[in-house]
């Protein structure tokens, strides 16, 4: 999608209500001096998506600038013959006005009501946004953001539990004779019966752990597994069973095969079937719609299924080590069977779904250095952006 199909309408209505006295700089006031210069900023509590206020700005037809040092992008503008500027710089958004002539108090009371304006106008565009991000994501113009790490550190957590649980030494208790009873006895409680029950709780949440990182990274690959937008709707493999991913991706035969039936007998054993590797309901800041003019957009996703939680036999400490031991041979598998896609899921780098990733990804398959170059290229943008260095 090249252009939001209703940014012509955002416009029109922006220019007629909330900006409608934002006018935009004449060449000459670019040379003046901006005098004595009042600032204050606006919180991400206020504009979550700073990205956002700068396209409802050019929606309205003002000028757009950056990005440059330390600064991603800055639009100058007059509001009642007051010079104003709001700039999306490293450390937040920050609104400016060249106060010579104004007294503080209408210095104060400027900045807050174009603030204000601001926020509503960004607030309108949001709302128009939402409106077409289903269809951005189910088209490919996406970014999936990478959890791997995340959810790896959670699996290494439980399986450390697991494999080797607190020690919890035998409990004896004598009851002399005394009280309304007036009898005598003892109670025996066995340490390694309790580490055995807590070592169980944490393989079930270990396995759980593993699945969730393992359909987490089933949508990371599918870029790598020649996604097609027309029959692979992102949002809906998303929200499909583990085993369904996994033949898309991985395929039906072979060597595929073989781990898909053993890793089905431990799950269906030890955990229920309704996990999404990360993208459970309202958890809002994993994908992200590429929207025309502005970038890439955090949304929620809905429909998922709910969750429950099976009673289980408590497992023996041959059976824990049996289940991460296929855990481990299938994870080296995974990374030969799915090179590429292993390499980048393994750096940390978001996954874009857009045709020319997608092609750029064909291009680079099988000549591993280049792959590697880019994977390379990939983070030092990454970094670059985080420290705006433009």
């Amino acid at each position: 999608m090249d252009e939001l199909p209703n940014a012509s309408d955002l416009g029109h209505r922006l220019r007629a209500t909330m900006l409608r006295d934002f006018g935009r700089l004449v060449r000459s006031d670019f040379d003046m001096s901006w005098g004595s210069v009042s600032r204050i900023d606006i919180g991400r509590d206020e504009c979550p998506i700073p990205a956002v206020m700068g396209f409802a700005l050019r929606l309205a037809g003002l000028d757009c600038f950056g990005p440059e040092e330390k600064v991603a992008w800055w639009v100058p503008f007059v509001r009642e013959g007051v010079r104003y500027e709001v700039a999306h710089q490293k450390f937040g958004l920050r609104l400016r006005i060249a106060g010579d002539g104004l007294s503080e108090p209408e210095i104060d009371s400027r900045l807050m009501l174009t603030k204000k304006k601001l926020i509503s106008a960004t607030k309108v565009v949001e709302k128009g946004i939402n409106k077409f991000t289903d269809k951005l994501v189910d088209s490919g113009d996406a970014t999936v953001v990478n959890q791997h790490s995340r959810l790896q550190r959670a699996y290494d957590y439980f399986r450390e539990r697991a494999l080797n649980p607190t020690v919890v030494e035998d409990e004896h208790r004598s009851f002399e004779p005394g009280g309304d009873l007036g009898i005598s006895g003892w109670s025996f409680k066995s340490g390694a019966a309790v580490m055995q029950v807590n070592s169980t709780h944490d393989v079930v949440a270990a396995i759980t752990a593993f699945l969730s990182r393992l359909e987490h990274d089933l949508v990371l690959a599918l870029p790598f597994a020649r996604f097609d937008p027309v029959s692979d709707h992102l949002i809906d493999f998303i929200g499909q069973r583990w085993g369904l991913k996994y033949e898309r991706v991985l395929g039906k035969t072979g060597r595929s095969k073989h781990y898909l039936e053993k890793l089905i007998d431990v799950i269906e054993r030890w955990r229920n079937t309704y996990t999404h590797g990360g993208f459970e309901k309202g958890n809002e800041t994993t994908v992200y719609a590429h929207v025309p003019d502005v970038g890439a957009l955090p949304i929620g996703l809905s429909s998922m299924r709910g969750r429950s939680f099976l009673s289980l036999p408590n497992a023996s400490d041959v059976t824990i080590r049996d289940v991460f031991s296929l855990f481990d041979e299938f994870d080296e598998w995974f990374a030969t069977a799915a090179t590429e896609a292993s390499a980048w899921i393994e750096s940390g780098l978001d996954v874009r779904f857009d045709t020319d990733f997608r092609n750029l990804v064909d291009s680079l398959a099988g000549d591993p250095e280049k792959f590697r170059r880019y994977i390379d290229y990939g983070m030092y943008e990454v970094d670059q952006a985080a420290n705006m260095d433009f």
